[in-house]
């Protein structure tokens, strides 16, 4: 930090002579602009200290957090800075929130939540959620339910800027109580409403959540080094995942490079660097563990270790030096819970280095986490825009010849279509997380038989969404040889997608609920159908299938503007949702001629009311929890 300073300063003064004779102004203003630079690059941007009931910012045991990265790598830091990796938590600054949240109220269940500012901290005043009478969830609140005493309390931190916003409020107002709990409601940053939290993730409807402690749920993965500790005194590194998150603690790196002279001589020498780690310049397998400290089904072997000094992990070791095996294949098979497939990938997002490793392209190859992601390219813009497409063959063709394998003849599908993009056959959207499906990491080759075994929905089917698994199983047969299964006459005589839908287990029926709603699907299936069918996820006991069908009953042709609430009283939604059928029929009763029979609809009879009665009976009703 001298060092900049001094830098600037030299440069200021190296003006000076320059100035004789002339305007002074322009001159003076410059030397004013390289010291502001040079105090700003000193201090880091000093923030205000943090209140005394939030969870502290320490520096200890090597690390020296990513304001102290900036001076020497300052593009790097800059591309940091615009990830939501680094806003994954925020302290409650006023440029955290997504919204203007000071004058709200927000009732939702029969509780309360009113928003105001108190000098420079939003408050909420809010039911106690600590208090037994404060339930947590639908099923166990009525109209009056806000009987809970209630509380005032300061907003002190924020997890998400993505998709929705969780709120952080102090349990106790006790001085250093670093013990934050989050609101019972949650912010949909996209669609600027409020949700409750219980219903932003895929959970059995008549679950009971207790009060949910920062301090030993989201820390794990939401922050660099997050310590519990073992009074309450809960402390991190940085909040958010900072660059010590995947580079380890930066302290014996930046005492190497005080030195200008040495640090410029590395830098020209080009060799490895020994007190730093550098994702990039690891094998492909310490590389992706470093994303799998967060993304994968975390378990930690030592609870009071881990509470007494955080998660043992860092980046450069062997992940199973420190954690449980990790992959799901590893799990024995009655030890798997709902979050995995059958053939060990994960169910739920965030898991993502489930399934990479168990790809033939990881335990065969080389291929690893960066070779798709990396923090430091682009904007969020740029990062946003590649999820959006699925369009990133060229991380497939790196290995796989795309004079191969982009060619007609192995993809089937034109060359500018959906259907060619490696992404939609081989990481379909079979994982579930953030009221949306996810792609899985599990890089495969589509198959009925596998998908039978897992019961992990196949590609083909969820692009093809008017079609039978005899079907797909009959082109598999013809275009890559595949053997044909043995197959009940359900899967010969009913698309694959609508059977899910209906007697398939929550996680299935959110999939295809989202399915429908996706442009690529529309596109290579008869949409006509699809209207009534989402009727079923809008009267399902999920909350997060409902808002799922709800979103995407509004991407078809007259639904649009389609005015239903899928958290609202249930007498409400069901009234609404019954509206949805009739008012198909009158907009194209008229235009079912030619519907492929294995939607179960009948030009002129309409729904085959018997078949879909069945498949209703036949629902898998087992609790899903797919919280990621």
């Amino acid at each position: 930090m001298i060092e900049a300073l001094l830098l600037t300063l030299v440069v200021a003064l190296a003006t000076i002579p320059l100035a004789r004779g002339r305007p002074q102004g322009p001159l003076l203003a410059l030397v004013a602009c390289c010291l502001a630079l040079g105090w700003g690059l000193a201090v880091g941007g000093e923030r205000p200290p943090p209140p005394s009931n939030l969870p502290a910012e320490v520096r200890d045991g090597g690390y020296v957090s990513s304001d102290t990265c900036r001076a020497c790598h300052p593009s790097e830091h800059a591309s940091w800075r615009r990830t939501f990796h680094r806003t994954m938590t925020q302290r409650a600054t006023p440029e955290a929130f997504a919204a203007d949240l000071d004058g709200v109220e927000v009732t939702l269940w029969g509780q309360r939540h009113r928003f105001f500012r108190r000098g420079d901290e939003l408050w909420v005043d809010m039911p106690d959620p600590t208090a037994p009478e404060s339930a947590p969830h639908r099923a166990l609140i009525d109209a009056a339910a806000d009987r809970a005493p209630r509380i005032e309390r300061p907003i002190v931190m924020i997890t998400g800027s993505h998709h929705y916003q969780v709120f952080w409020v102090p349990r106790s107002l006790d001085e250093g109580a670093r013990d934050v709990i989050n609101l019972r409601i949650v912010y949909l940053i996209a669609e600027a409403r409020w949700i409750p939290r219980s219903a932003a993730f895929l959970e059995p409807p008549d679950l009971r959540q207790g009060v949910v402690p920062w301090r030993l749920s989201c820390i794990k993965c939401h922050a660099t080094r997050g310590r519990p500790g073992p009074e309450l005194d809960t402390d991190v590194i940085e909040f958010g995942i900072g660059c010590e998150s995947c580079h380890g603690p930066g302290e014996a790196h930046v005492a190497a490079h005080q030195d200008p002279l040495h640090r410029y001589a590395a830098h020209l020498g080009g060799g490895a660097d020994e007190t730093i780690v550098n994702p990039a310049r690891l094998d492909h397998e310490r590389a992706s563990e470093v994303c799998a400290q967060c993304h994968s089904l975390l378990s930690l072997p030592d609870t009071d270790d881990f509470i007494a000094n955080g998660t043992p992990f860092r980046p450069g070791q062997p992940i199973a030096d420190v954690l449980p095996h990790l992959r799901g294949e590893l799990i024995p098979a009655d030890k798997r819970d709902e979050r995995i497939w059958a053939d060990g990938d994960a169910r739920v997002t965030g898991s993502e280095w489930v399934g990479m490793s168990g790809s033939r392209c990881f335990t065969e190859g080389e291929l690893s986490c960066l070779s798709c992601h990396s923090l430091h390219d682009g904007t969020r813009d740029d990062q946003l825009a590649a999820a959006a497409t699925g369009d990133r063959d060229d991380a497939c063709t790196a290995c796989h010849a795309a004079a191969t394998y982009a060619a007609d003849a192995h993809t089937h599908h034109a060359a500018d279509s959906s259907g060619s993009r490696c992404v939609n056959c081989h990481m379909p959207h079979t994982s579930y997380g953030l009221l949306k499906a996810v792609r899985s990491h599990r890089i495969d080759s589509p198959s009925v038989a596998g998908s039978l075994a897992s019961r992990r929905p196949i590609a083909c089917n969820l692009c093809h969404l008017d079609r039978t698994l005899a079907w797909t199983a009959e082109t598999m047969r013809a275009w890559y040889g595949q053997p044909m299964p043995s197959l009940d006459v359900e899967r010969r005589r009913v698309s694959e997608a609508l059977a899910l839908l209906l007697r398939g287990d929550a996680g299935q029926r959110a999939l295809i609920a989202w399915s429908m709603g996706w442009g690529p699907a529309q596109a290579a299936s008869d949409i006509r159908w699809i209207a009534p069918y989402l009727t079923f996820t809008l009267n399902d006991p999920y909350d997060a299938v409902r808002q799922v069908g709800a979103r995407s009953l509004r991407t078809l042709p007259g639904f649009d503007a389609f005015d239903f609430d899928p958290l609202g009283p249930e007498g409400e939604r069901i009234e609404r949702a019954s509206e949805i059928i009739p008012l198909w029929f009158e907009r194209q009763g008229q235009d079912l001629a030619g519907l492929p029979p294995e939607v179960l609809i009948e030009p002129v009879q309409g729904l085959n009311r018997d078949a879909i009665t069945d498949l209703l009976r036949r629902r898998d009703n087992r609790p899903v929890m797919l919280s990621e």
